[in-house]
Parts: C-alpha cells; sequence; structure tokens
C-alpha cells in the first residue's frame, strides 16, 4: 500500500510540475506563486483511495505527455487545446471505465473428463472487493443473479473484502452472500486483502470474518479438503501466509475423483500438475484491472497466469478477471464476471 501512494505521490509531483512550467510557458504574466498554489489545490486529492481521483491524474498525466510529445514534434507553440484534449480523452476513458466496471458479465466455460461422475455445475465469484464501486443495493441485484444460476455448489474465491471495507460492511456483504446457501452449498477460500493486513488500522480480524462466514451458512476452506463420492475440492490458504501447507499434503495419493483446488491466486500450475489436479480456480489478477496494468502483467509473466483458461496434461487453470476491482471505482482493462463452469462427463 505505501509503494502505491509513493508511486502515485509522485506521479502528481511530475504532473505539477509539468504543468506549472507549461501554463507559465503560455501565460508567463501568471503570478508564478499564484500559479503554484492552484496546481497545488488541484492536485491535493491525488493520493485518495476508492475514488476516481488518482485514475483521472494518471490518465490525463500519460495523455498530457503524449500532446506534448506531438506538439514538440510538429513545433507547435503551447495552446488551450494541448490541455483540453487530454483533458475531454481522460474523461471518456474514466466513463466507459465505470461503465465497464459495472457491468458484470457471467463467463462461461465447459469441461470433460473421463472420471466417472455426474455433470457439475460450479459458480465461482472473486475480487468482490465490497464495498468498491458498490451499493447494498447494487450487491443484492449481484446476488439475484449468483441464485438464478441454481448450480451444484457456489465457490468464493478470495479478496470479497479489503482494507478499505469497514466491520458493518463486512457483515453486510456475507450476509447478503449467504443466502446463496438458500440454492446449493458455499464455500470460502482468503484471498491476500481479506484479513487487511495492507493496513496500518485493521477494523477486522480473519478470526472475525470466519465467525461472520459461518454464521451465514458459508464454510470457510483454509488447507481443507471436502470430500464427495465424485469430487476432491481442496481450498487452500493464501498464499501469503506463512503457515500454508503443500498441496501434496493435501492432495494424497491419486484417486478416481475429480480434484478441483481452489487458491486465490495462480500460482503453483506445475505443482498442480504432478500431484495430478483436474482444475484450479483462482483470481486476484483482475486481469490488471486498470491498463496497461494487464498488458505489463502479461508482458513481464508478473503472474503464472493472467486470465482465462489454460489446459495441460489434463490439467486445466481457470482464471478470473474478478466480479470488482480494487481501490479505485473502475475499470479500464479487462472485464467484471463471474464464471460459470459446467463439467460433463465424457
Amino acid at each position: 500500500m505505501i509503494y502505491l501512494k509513493i508511486g502515485l505521490g509522485l506521479v502528481c509531483l511530475a504532473l505539477g510540475a509539468n504543468l506549472v512550467f507549461l501554463i507559465h510557458k503560455w501565460m508567463p504574466q501568471i503570478d508564478l506563486k499564484i500559479l503554484i498554489g492552484v496546481v497545488i489545490l488541484f492536485l491535493l486529492p491525488c493520493i485518495t483511495f476508492n475514488t476516481l481521483f488518482p485514475a483521472f491524474y494518471f490518465h490525463f498525466f500519460c495523455l498530457l505527455l503524449i500532446m506534448q510529445l506531438g506538439y514538440f514534434l510538429f513545433h507547435k507553440p503551447v495552446n488551450l487545446f494541448l490541455f483540453l484534449i487530454p483533458l475531454l480523452l481522460t474523461s471518456g476513458i474514466l466513463g466507459y471505465g465505470i461503465y465497464n466496471l459495472h457491468h458484470i458479465e457471467p463467463t462461461i466455460y465447459t469441461l470433460s473428463t473421463d472420471k466417472e461422475m455426474e455433470s457439475t455445475k460450479i459458480v465461482y465469484i472473486a475480487d468482490l472487493h465490497y464495498p468498491t464501486g458498490m451499493t447494498p443495493l447494487s450487491l443484492t441485484k449481484l446476488v439475484d443473479r449468483l441464485q438464478k444460476e441454481e448450480p451444484d455448489f457456489y465457490a468464493l474465491g478470495g479478496d470479497i473484502v479489503d482494507e478499505f471495507t469497514t466491520k458493518k460492511e463486512m457483515e453486510t456483504v456475507f450476509v447478503e452472500l449467504g443466502k446463496l446457501s438458500q440454492v446449493a452449498p458455499v464455500y470460502y477460500v482468503y484471498g491476500n486483502h481479506d484479513n487487511q493486513h495492507y493496513s496500518s488500522q485493521p477494523v477486522f480480524t480473519k478470526e472475525e470474518i470466519k465467525k461472520e462466514l459461518e454464521q451465514n451458512q458459508i464454510q470457510v476452506l483454509q488447507d481443507t479438503v471436502v470430500q464427495t463420492d465424485a469430487i476432491t475440492l481442496i481450498g487452500r490458504e493464501d498464499a501469503e501466509e506463512k503457515d500454508r501447507k503443500s498441496l501434496e499434503e493435501l492432495a494424497g495419493p491419486t484417486e478416481d475423483t475429480y480434484k478441483i483446488v481452489l487458491d486465490h491466486q495462480p500460482i503453483e500450475l506445475d505443482n498442480c500438475i504432478q500431484n495430478d489436479i483436474d482444475l484450479q480456480i483462482s483470481g486476484h489478477t483482475h486481469r490488471g484491472q486498470i491498463f496497461p496494468l494487464g498488458f505489463l502483467s502479461n508482458l513481464f509473466r508478473v503472474n503464472e497466469h493472467d486470465y482465462g483458461i489454460q489446459q495441460e496434461q489434463g490439467f486445466t487453470q481457470i482464471t478470473s478477471s474478478g466480479v470488482n476491482g480494487w481501490g479505485f471505482p473502475l475499470r479500464t482493462e479487462g472485464k467484471s464476471e463471474y464464471v460459470v463452469i459446467h463439467i460433463t462427463n465424457d
């Protein structure tokens, strides 16, 4: 968190210096001290999270630099359009990002197996980060949509809450998601944000989350195995936890059951193959959420798997971009989704 704040602060500092330079060059008659004061006031909201301001400044800065380069190459003097065009483009990008965040779509995958099992439907939801960009009403509407899917079970893949969630909001979101248990069993694995360990002043603990989940008929899987006749469901502790068990401990000997791993972060894919895992479902990546983070993540292989479906040697990895976003109430990269998985027998 502190590194992100430092990064945003540096962007705003660079933007401020650039604006002072350009405006003073355009209108040198303005007193420099007054200009600096106005620019500082303009940039004050820069490092406020859960608002549109940081995204606005970031996009405006990038577009302004591109315009400056064009002006420099074509030897154009500074004028109003140098500021107006980036401002209008930034407004358009933010408008799209707000719409895209709230436009939640189901992404459907159909898998086949030769193992003996009945056709199974799973609905997977991750990275809700309540209440970023959501209201109690939009949360209720989302739960209504999920209930209508009528799966064999729901999997909540972590980061349903985060360091910006109040205790009351944490209770609210799990009461609503608990309604899914009226349709089918609901399983939960923790993400890296759930326990607020990125916050300097956490307002609830992991134990309080677990208590709230269990009160709402949501089963918490912390390195836990749930066994049915045909499916072995392995819910893993988040990878940032030091006491996380190995997959070898959890998977056990090779069996004829269909093995599904719920792991918030899409990691240890080779380990899944070695332990005869059929399917791992993850979230965490958001597919970048803010362009060009997803593009850069994929380019530099920050995650083992960024998004979508990957199949190798009988193993399938599905990574969701998440049903919402973190920190900023918009999405300019990827889509907001919940995942529907149909597993059929050959």
